[in-house]
């Protein structure tokens, strides 16, 4: 039955959402190394406000693929790479975002895991977007690192996906950001 309940809770989090979040909590147990898991997805977000590329570099690991969606076209997914987003960042091409997240829902099978959870998106101090994020993520040794991103950017979904609440957003943003 509790196998059932996480494969159900695994479809919901790969549909992007097909599931309230608070049904599929409420099945699910809670993953044995989420804080570390989270911790991993606050460093990418802290090291993309930062324009850290070598930051991203040790997060990543090999052969990184990100996709990007974009629902409120109709343009198809587009697919780049980490080496490519590393890249930017360490020549100084790449934008410094500010992207905090908040209510994010943390799978893990052993070392394997998936984070997935609404996010907004800005660029000096003007609002972007707002969307949902997908990481895949692998456990190396002690270390958890990124091995796939998917998110969608939705310009118009703000409204629907901004928590009344601010105060749960995450990471913590060093002052000004």
């Amino acid at each position: 039955m509790q196998r059932m309940a996480s494969i159900a809770g695994l479809v919901c989090v790969l549909t992007l959402g097909a599931c309230a979040p608070e049904t599929q909590t409420a099945a699910m147990p809670k993953a044995p190394d989420e804080e570390a898991i989270l911790e991993v997805i606050d460093e990418f977000f802290l090291a993309l406000a930062a324009g850290d590329g070598d930051a991203l570099e040790r997060m990543f690991s090999d052969d990184v693929t990100t996709v990007r969606a974009a629902p409120e076209t109709d343009a198809p997914p587009s697919y780049s790479t980490g080496a490519a987003l590393i890249a930017a960042y360490k020549s100084g091409n790449g934008i410094a975002v500010v992207e905090p997240y908040w209510d994010p829902i943390v799978l893990q099978r052993k070392t394997l895991a998936v984070v997935w959870t609404p996010y907004q998106v800005s660029a000096n101090g003007s609002l972007i977007h707002c969307g949902i994020d997908v990481f895949n993520l692998s456990r190396h040794g002690d270390q958890w690192k990124i091995d796939a991103l998917a998110y969608t950017a939705e310009p118009s979904a703000c409204d629907e996906l901004l928590p009344e609440d601010k105060s749960a957003f995450r990471p913590d943003f060093p002052s000004g950001d």
